[in-house]
This record gives C-alpha cells, structure tokens and sequence, in this order.
C-alpha cells in the first residue's frame, strides 16, 4: 500500500481551506443597513425599493437610523401609502426604538 506524503504541500493546503471557509461569512452592515432589514420584516407582505438611507449618532453611544422606501406593489392612487419610512434607535448597537415616520397606513 503506497502511503501519500503532503510535505510542503501541508501548509499550502491549509492555507486554501482557511481561505475557502472564509468565503461563507457574512460581513457586518451598519446599522442603516439594520434598519433596512428591519423595515421589510416589520411590513414582509409589501414590496419595498429603498430610497434614502442614513445613520447619524445623536450623543456618545446613541444611533439613530432612518430609512426611507416605496411600495411598488400597490398603485398611486391606491387606499394604501406607497410612502414609506421609519426611524430607528440604537444605543451602543442594540434596537431600543422603532416607529414608522410615514405609513404603512393613512
């Protein structure tokens, strides 16, 4: 039975692997982009185009996050806002406020 030496080659293989499975991680997003997610799973049965987004810091550790969107699911004229926009609070990267600003409703 003829026995495989990886040698040099040991190091190299290691290092592609590493590589490899670093390529599955997901990156962190700013808190806008939170907000964003955070707005289309508060209202999940529209369908939401981002317009505007922002995150500004209010004092040392407090965030807020505004996000800004259109229904593109419904028309114009519709019963319904096709205007959307909410307002997010973070304090040291925790959600400790949410309200929508304009719609979902009249």
């Amino acid at each position: 039975m003829r026995h495989l030496r990886f040698g040099p080659a040991a190091p190299s293989l290691c290092l592609v692997c590493c590589l490899w499975t670093g390529c599955g991680i997901t990156r962190d997003v700013g808190l806008a982009g939170r907000c964003v997610d955070i707005m289309q799973r508060a209202f999940p049965s529209a369908t939401i185009e981002i317009g505007k987004s922002e995150a500004s810091a209010t004092g040392l550790t407090t965030i807020i996050a505004r996000v800004e969107g259109i229904r593109s699911d419904i028309p114009p004229e519709g019963p319904l806002r096709r205007d959307l926009a909410v307002e997010r609070q973070f304090d040291n990267n925790i959600l400790t406020g949410f309200r929508w600003t304009v719609g979902p409703l009249h």
